[in-house]
């Protein structure tokens, strides 16, 4: 009998201990696996904003829709500034700006190639011309002219423009699996655009992003969920801080931020 009493105190004992143990490393193995799922999220929403941020800047409002974002992506081009030299301080004291530079070298270039359209004496004034705006961005040392007649750029901004997906992603994601939500079983994020116009008549254009903690963490996921009553213990903080029960992201921030 006394046997028996020991073997049940001792199956008493594992059980108590794998229950207090689940209790304690449940919670732990929840927050891991939220933090992984969460960072995935985050990413696809930062990848959004990018892409919205960028089609805002070219289009002068957001896009409303992940097809015409995706083939924005795709197609898209990016402007990116090659910069030689910067200004000397003797050049700024002398009221120089970049875009003074630029224009100087622009009304050169352009007397330059009116000189070779040009005949007899108007080709040479407009050479002449060409040639003593070159020798005052010599002067003024923003470039060298060789003996040869070719010039030497001490100072530039010349604009390229390169493949928007390759800058913005460098081949990391595929533009047409940004619109779904990871871990999620093939679900989107619900992404909606706006605009206001204020009362000095300025228009503003805001988007957002975002889906369900349950979407990509609950049953909905592609794996069944994680563990239900942290699931619901998260919901119940969301809602008592007057949060939203998810991620989302906006023309400003993200709300993890």
């Amino acid at each position: 009998m006394k046997k028996v009493v020991n073997v049940l105190l001792a199956l008493c004992i594992v059980a108590l201990v794998y229950i207090v143990y689940g209790s304690i490393m449940g919670p732990i193995r929840f927050a891991n696996e939220k933090s992984f799922r969460d960072k995935a999220v985050i990413q696809r929403l930062m990848d959004i904003k990018a892409a919205q941020t960028e089609y805002n800047y070219q289009h002068d409002g957001y896009c409303d829709n992940f097809d015409t974002l995706a083939a924005f992506i795709k197609t898209g081009k990016l402007p990116i500034t090659k910069k030689i030299g910067e200004l000397t301080d003797d050049q700024l004291e002398n009221n120089w700006t970049e875009a003074k530079v630029l224009q100087l070298y622009a009304k050169a270039q352009t007397a330059e190639q009116e000189a070779k359209t040009l005949k007899g004496r108007r080709a040479a004034q407009k050479q002449i011309e060409a040639d003593t705006l070159w020798e005052k961005a010599a002067k003024e040392g923003f470039i060298e002219i060789r003996e040869d007649g070719t010039k030497n750029f001490l100072f530039s901004r010349e604009t390229e423009f390169v493949s928007l997906y390759d800058s913005l992603y460098k081949g990391r994601i595929n533009p047409d699996s940004l619109r779904y939500v990871p871990f999620s079983n093939g679900k989107e994020f619900e992404m909606s655009i706006s605009s206001d116009t204020s009362k000095a008549g300025i228009i503003s254009h805001t988007f957002e992003a975002k889906t369900l903690f349950i979407t990509y963490l609950g049953e909905e996921s592609e794996d069944g969920g994680l563990d239900k009553q942290e699931i619901i213990n998260l919901l119940e903080d969301c809602d008592d801080r007057g949060r939203y029960r998810g991620m989302k992201v906006d023309n400003n921030s993200g709300n993890w931020e």
